[in-house]
């Protein structure tokens, strides 16, 4: 089962960027088959069974919202295998932590298709306008001014963690992250300092 790849905040790279509101969650994935439908669950790093006391409401929750339009995508689309990345959030949700009587969502924020990898931002914007995805904040050039502007948290529509830039498709898709100073300081108050680190560098 693909695992949605890491995200560095630091690189020589300017680029123009489709921009989306990184929400404060849990990356999630779930995987279509054209034989066997819906048939694989994880985590970012391991499989995921509906008995796991977090995550595990999250393939029902899944599977109500989120997979039939999926799954009319991907026949009209043509493809015989995908892995939809989605983030699971409650509104009290931080870095990772998630509080027990929150109401729960998944956004779907990435495709990847089989042979082809993840989807170029404008076809996934193009496919899933219509379903729960983060907030699109637009294409901008992504450089130092742009990340420090939403370190300073002056990019009108994001939330409190940050944004992620995003350009190209399959082996040449580009990413970067970029986290707001308040989002920071939080983690460093909240957790000690190898937590922390280790959060942060996530």
């Amino acid at each position: 089962m693909k695992q949605y790849p890491s995200i560095p905040s630091t690189g020589k790279e300017v680029f123009d960027a489709y921009i989306f509101d990184k929400l404060d969650g849990s990356n999630l994935r779930f995987e279509w088959d054209k034989k066997l439908g819906w048939h694989k669950f994880g985590t970012r790093q391991q499989m995921l069974l509906p008995s796991h006391p977090t995550f595990g409401s999250a393939i029902p929750m899944f599977l109500e919202t989120l997979a039939q339009p999926l799954e009319e995508i991907a026949k009209k689309q043509g493809w015989t295998n995908f892995t939809a990345f989605c983030e699971f959030w409650g509104e009290h949700s931080f870095a990772g932590f998630h509080e027990t009587t929150d109401s729960k969502h998944l956004s779907l924020f990435d495709l990847q298709i089989y042979k082809r990898g993840l989807l170029e931002p404008q076809v996934f914007l193009d496919l899933c306008a219509h379903l729960e995805t983060p907030r699109f904040l637009g294409i901008h050039r992504w450089d130092a001014a742009f990340t420090q502007q939403i370190k300073a948290n002056q990019l009108e529509g994001i939330t409190f963690e940050g944004v992620i830039g995003k350009q190209g498709s399959g082996h040449q898709r580009q990413m970067r992250k970029a986290k707001t100073q308040a989002w920071l300081e939080a983690v460093v108050a909240k957790f000690d300092e190898t937590q922390a680190a280790a959060i942060i560098n996530s």
